[in-house]
C-alpha cells in the first residue's frame, strides 16, 4: 500500500517559512506589548494623581508628605506617600509600572546610610512611579517645611505631579524620588558615540509624567553617555545609586516641560521677564524656601 506524507526537504522549507514568519512578527510584538505597558503605566499614573488630589481635598488642600518619622515607643518606621495613599487607591499595584522589571524596594530604606529605618506598616513592597519632589515635602530630609498647598500653583496644566523613576540616594540624610532625566542636555558637546552600560530606556527614547490637572504626556529623551570630551580631558560620569543599592543611567529629556525648562520637579510660578518662553520655578529645598529660578 502506497504511503502519503512530507519528505524531509518539504518539513524542513515548512519550518523555515515559519521561522521567517515569525522573525517578521516578532518587533510587532514586541511594540504591541510596550504599547500596552504604555498604557498600563498612564493609567497607573493618572489613578496615583487624582489619589494624590482627594487626599489634598481631606487634608485642606494641601498635599501629602513624602516621607515622615513614625514613633511607636522606642521603634521608628518611615511612612512615605506610597502609604499615605494606599486607602484612595486600595490597590499597591497602582504604584508599578510593567515596563520596569526593577521598580524601587522600599526595604532598601532600613539599609540605607541615611535613613536607617524600615517602611511603616501597609506600605508597598516596591514602587515605579514618582512624585514631584518639590509638592510632596521629604519632612525627614526637610523637618522645618510645612506642606505644600494646592493654592501655591498658578499654572498646574504646567506643573510636574508624577513620573515613572526611581529613588535615589544622595549624600548626608538625602533621598530624592527623580526620573533620571539630566535638566543640562545642552551643556555637553562632543559626546562620544560609544556607550559604556544601557543602549535604550523603558519606552525606547520617552519618559511618561502626569501633571497636576492629571493629564499624561510622554517625552523624547535619549541615554546620557557615560563618558563625555571636553577638550581633550575625558570625563566619566557617576550613575547615581537608588536606595536599594542599583546604579543606574540617566537620560537626557528631548525638548522641556516648562517652555525650556528641562525637568520634572518644582512648579512653573511666571514668566521670566528676560525670556517669555521660559518659566520661572519654585522649589521648598531652594535658598529661602520656594526662591524663583530660571
Amino acid at each position: 500500500m502506497k504511503r502519503y506524507g512530507f519528505t524531509l526537504i518539504e518539513l524542513l522549507i515548512v519550518v523555515a517559512i515559519i521561522a521567517v514568519l515569525v522573525a517578521m512578527l516578532m518587533p510587532t510584538f514586541a511594540t504591541a506589548r510596550q504599547q500596552s505597558y504604555k498604557a498600563v503605566c498612564a493609567s497607573n499614573l493618572r489613578q496615583v494623581a487624582k489619589a494624590t488630589l482627594l487626599y489634598a481635598q481631606d487634608h485642606d488642600e494641601c498635599f501629602p508628605l513624602g516621607a515622615y518619622v513614625v514613633r511607636s515607643g522606642e521603634a521608628r518606621t518611615l511612612r512615605t506617600v506610597w502609604g499615605l495613599l494606599m486607602p484612595y487607591t486600595k490597590s499597591k499595584a497602582v504604584f508599578l509600572c510593567p515596563a520596569d522589571m526593577h521598580p524601587t524596594q522600599l526595604s532598601g530604606l532600613a539599609t540605607e546610610s541615611s535613613v536607617g529605618m524600615p517602611p511603616a506598616e501597609g506600605e508597598p513592597a516596591q514602587v515605579s512611579l514618582m512624585p514631584n519632589w518639590c509638592l510632596l515635602v521629604n519632612h525627614w530630609v526637610y523637618p522645618e517645611v510645612p506642606a505644600v498647598s494646592l493654592a501655591r500653583l498658578p499654572f498646574p496644566t504646567g506643573t510636574g505631579f508624577w513620573y515613572d523613576g526611581v529613588l535615589v540616594s544622595e549624600d548626608a540624610r538625602r533621598f530624592e524620588p527623580i526620573g533620571l532625566v539630566d535638566p543640562r542636555h545642552t551643556r555637553n558637546a562632543l559626546v562620544p558615540d560609544r556607550v559604556w552600560a544601557g543602549t535604550e530606556s523603558q519606552w525606547t527614547g520617552r519618559i511618561q509624567a502626569v501633571y497636576v490637572d492629571t493629564h499624561v504626556r510622554s517625552h523624547p529623551n535619549r541615554l546620557r553617555a557615560d563618558a563625555s570630551r571636553r577638550g581633550d580631558i575625558l570625563q566619566v560620569t557617576a550613575r547615581p545609586r537608588t536606595v536599594d543599592g542599583r546604579t543606574v543611567p540617566v537620560w537626557y529629556l528631548q525638548g522641556g516641560v516648562y517652555h525650556g525648562r528641562s525637568a520634572l520637579f518644582g512648579w512653573p510660578s511666571r514668566p521670566s521677564p528676560n525670556n517669555p518662553n521660559r518659566t520661572l520655578l519654585q522649589c521648598y529645598p531652594r535658598p529661602n524656601y520656594c526662591e524663583e529660578w530660571d
